[in-house]
């Protein structure tokens, strides 16, 4: 499996045509077609589909190619290291985010970075489940959760205070709980699988939610409606706080929390100039202070 012919499928998948990946490599459409097929036999896959008008990628070759992309762009790092050249941040730059954090907070910004690195191509994923990092052959992950897997190097750009939150018109209705005990006889709004609250200087209060729901943007939406008392992250509730439409409740009895905002990316890795530039200019985007954290 050569550098030469993980080349050739990357570029056939970006132009759609051997012909114009050969002409693109300096080589013959023969030489081509047939380093295409020995690659396919070495894995045991078809990777693209053929017709008289295009070739598209199978779902075998579309699964194996962030990886020969990544594998190609971790070659030509070491070589540029051993041969004393400064390799450029480049590449296809794939990131997993939780998806309100991400809409939030580093969409937003990205255009700075793409001005800065013009050499790098982004695939961005957005989802609050937490997403596995070698499964989904990502070159980073944005988290804000606790950190258990010790297979992955992980830098902290900020920390992630949660809060208890209600709006205004659910706690006319249904009283300000005085203590955690309270918080028992309300609607309570949790992410599925929270089965309970935990206090910093108060023993932990069992959590029966009213609702569970699994994003949240959609939680924030809920707990603004009146649905109930929950926990919402501080970066994810400032706006909401500020506009009035939701409550801090209960602040003398802060939740405890073992969750932070962390860029990961996995262990025994070379780390690629594209990653690395990524993970810098996170760190500064949420330093020293991040935005939630201000005014």
């Amino acid at each position: 499996m050569s550098p030469l012919s993980l080349r050739l499928f990357i570029r056939i998948s970006e132009l759609g045509s051997i012909t114009s990946a050969a002409a693109d490599l300096g080589l013959s459409p023969a030489s081509a077609s047939t380093r295409l097929s020995k690659l396919e036999e070495s894995l045991g896959a078809r990777l693209f589909h053929r017709t008289t008008r295009e070739v598209t990628l199978t779902a075998d070759g579309a699964e194996f190619l962030p990886y020969a992309q990544e594998a190609l762009e971790l070659l030509e790092t070491g070589v540029a290291m051993i041969t004393g050249k400064t390799e450029r941040a480049r590449g296809l730059l794939r990131i997993s985010m939780p998806g309100s954090f991400g809409r939030m907070y580093i969409v937003p910004a990205l255009e700075q970075f793409c001005a800065r690195y013009p050499d790098i191509s982004l695939d961005l994923r957005l989802s609050d489940e937490v997403q596995d990092i070698v499964k989904g052959a990502f070159d980073l992950v944005i988290r804000n959760a606790p950190l258990e897997d010790s297979g992955l190097v992980a830098r902290k750009l900020a920390n992630d205070r949660r809060i208890l939150v209600a709006s205004p018109n659910y706690l006319e209705n249904y009283g300000h709980p005085e203590s955690p005990e309270e918080l028992v006889n309300h609607r309570q709004v949790t992410f599925p699988g929270d089965s309970q609250w935990s206090f910093e200087n108060h023993p932990s209060i069992r959590v029966t939610p009213s609702t569970a729901v699994n994003d949240g943007e959609a939680m924030r939406l809920l707990l603004e409606s009146g649905a109930g008392i929950g926990v919402k992250s501080l970066w994810n509730a400032r706006g909401s706080l500020q506009a009035g439409s939701l409550v801090h409740i209960l602040p003398e009895f802060p939740l405890m929390t073992r969750s932070a905002i962390w860029a990961v990316h996995p262990s025994g890795r070379i780390l690629a100039p594209k990653v690395r530039v990524m993970i810098d200019f996170l760190v500064t985007l949420f330093s020293p202070l991040a935005p939630w954290e201000t005014g």
